[in-house]
């Protein structure tokens, strides 16, 4: 094998200028404010949440500033633009704005003791999530080291730039540096944004990767192929037809003399390099971790390629969405109240009293005591409706058997409630599993008295649209529940328990119309008083499911992605003694 064409493609020559930096990331971008909400607080005066703040933001827009400026220092400057030299574009591609990608980001990394600076891309994926390649993270802290930048087209040019830094990281488990498989990660900023974001193509997109499929692959990469290239100074583009596994195989075996591209876990796309920047299509260093773009989906994530980028015969490879959206989306929509990615325990008293439970992977920690006057709520449940970072309550109030939201209103900085109009609040039973529809908003299903089922689609802004019947009045006195993905394709779904203790799973499809495929029995003997689906309480990226029984015992039931009656690992007890509860959420 020739180890020596490879590149990874995560340590460019250059960076960008640090006057420019220290320019944009003096300016913090502003959260937008919430829409105008529907009605007041819940009239049978339901108190403030009270849910416990994430921490500080991982630094302040000075700490941001000075990591990247760093990394510009460590690694040059950009291009005088007027060089006829060198060409301003991905390596074949154009020039295009932040305007028509606004979900690209930038990725700064300084490390203040070697020195070090190394500069990727990034593809916002929700207000607070960003998608790139593993390599671009993998043994790097990113939290202390890192930064962001978001909004802005030119790297010479950063007065509407938007800094975040990075509140956790993760990198693919099994990311092989020596092959790069499994090239993704998905870093948690330490702020929302307020920019456009992108979706994943899911695992059955496998139309998006049909041979000669038009993709967009952006990035600020490097300009050429030549030992003194640089960085560009304005956000290109380029458009690459999508290649045959086959087809990408032979001719990487070509190059570089060994099996080195992965059928199934990447893909290529452009056309054989021609060994000079002239005819040639491909992302370059710098470009690491950037978008390939199909649909408005993310089909990939630029990964390697030959050293110099435009060796002849070969192709630019992407780590293949589709075949990870398992492992990165739920990485992508988790939620928690204590922001580690372990879903939390709340549970009520009959006085009213509201206490929390942080979990701590297969157990709770000690209760602490949130406040009292929840006597009013006939049930509540967990989640981010506008996917901002912050876990969201949806209520219903006895008192007027209204839903309500408390959230956390950017705008004035605490927490507040809203009404849910576009909801009754008179079914039997609620859920909220996720993105049912496919256009990455949480949507909410709800069960009538006769047994019929209404999908109603999210807004992501606390509100939803107009109801959709999805089941016509089989379901009658079924207890719906779940949160996450339970199968393993990157989908959330939905657990029903039929009237006999029957546990059936209904997996998620993304289709509004038809949003599951056909049943799959899942447990029998399902008989307990109350049942807790918030999503991933383990941290591993599989939701899971707490659950009471009649003595007052709590059981953690733990995903096992496995979509039959091996759905989940053998239970662990969480503790005894809830019984004191009439409200576990």
């Amino acid at each position: 094998m020739i180890r020596a064409l490879r590149d990874r493609w995560r340590r460019p020559v250059t960076a960008f200028p640090a006057a420019a930096l220290a320019l944009a990331l003096s300016c913090a971008g502003v959260l937008a404010a919430q829409p105008a909400t529907a009605a007041d607080d819940p009239t049978g005066g339901l108190p403030d949440a009270n849910l416990s703040q994430p921490a500080k933001p991982a630094a302040s827009a000075e700490e941001l500033r000075d990591r990247i400026v760093a990394a510009a220092k460590a690694t040059g400057e950009t291009p005088d633009e007027a060089s006829p030299s060198k060409s301003p574009f991905i390596i074949g591609g154009g020039e295009t704005t932040i305007a028509s990608a606004p979900w690209m980001v930038q990725l700064g990394y300084s490390d203040p003791v070697t020195g070090d600076g190394y500069f990727c891309g990034g593809t916002l994926v929700a207000p607070n999530k960003v998608l790139t390649a593993a390599h671009c993270v993998a043994g790097l802290d990113w939290v202390g080291n890192g930064a962001v930048l978001a909004g802005t087209t030119d790297l010479d040019d950063y007065a509407t730039g938007t800094p975040a830094g990075v509140y956790r990281q993760w990198t693919h488990p099994r990311y092989n540096d020596a092959t790069a498989q499994n090239d993704i990660a998905v870093l948690t900023l330490d702020r929302p944004l307020e920019q456009q974001w992108l979706r994943l193509a899911a695992s059955d997109d496998s139309a998006l990767y049909k041979a000669g499929t038009a993709a967009t692959v952006y990035g600020w990469g490097l300009t050429s192929g030549a030992d003194d290239a640089t960085l560009s100074t304005k956000l290109k583009k380029a458009t690459l037809p999508l290649v045959a596994d086959a087809t990408c195989n032979s001719a990487m075996q070509a190059v570089l003399g060994d099996d080195e591209f992965i059928e199934g876990s990447m893909a290529c796309a452009g056309t054989p390099a021609t060994g000079a920047d002239e005819g040639t299509n491909s992302p370059c260093n710098g470009d690491s971790g950037g978008p390939l773009v199909v649909g408005n989906k993310i089909v990939g994530i630029v990964s390697w390629g030959v050293a110099g980028c435009t060796g002849k015969g070969a192709y630019p490879v992407f780590t293949k969405v589709s075949s990870y959206a398992w492992a990165a989306q739920p990485r992508v929509d988790d939620t928690d109240l204590t922001y580690d990615g372990r879903a939390d325990l709340l549970a009520r008293t009959p006085s009213g009293g509201l206490f929390q439970q942080d979990s701590k992977g297969t157990s709770l920690a000690q209760r602490a005591y949130q406040g009292n006057g929840w006597q009013t709520a006939t049930w509540v449940l967990q989640a981010d409706l506008d996917r901002d970072f912050y876990q969201d309550l949806i209520v219903r109030d006895k008192t007027d058997g209204k839903l309500y939201r408390s959230y956390m209103d950017h705008a004035v900085g605490d927490w507040t409630w809203m009404q849910i109009s576009s909801v009754w609040g008179g079914y039997k039973s609620y859920a909220i599993p996720g993105d049912m529809t496919g256009d990455a908003r949480p949507d909410l299903l709800a069960v009538d008295a006769d047994g019929s089922v209404y999908l109603y689609p999210g807004r992501g802004n606390g509100e939803f649209y107009g109801k959709v019947k999805v089941v016509s009045g089989s379901w009658k006195n079924v207890k719906i529940f779940g949160h996450g993905d339970l199968s393993g394709d990157g989908k959330p779904d939905l657990l029903v328990r039929s009237t006999d203790g029957t546990l059936w799973l209904y997996r998620g499809t993304g289709k509004e119309k038809t949003p599951w495929s056909a049943r799959i029995k899942a447990r029998t003997g399902w008989n307990f008083t109350s049942y807790v689906s918030n999503g991933d309480v383990t941290g591993d990226g599989v939701a899971d499911i707490m659950t009471r029984d009649s003595a007052g015992t709590l059981w953690l039931y733990r995903g096992t992605n496995k979509p039959s009656t091996d759905l989940f690992a053998t239970r662990t007890s969480l503790g005894t003694g809830f019984n004191q509860y009439n409200l576990l959420f």
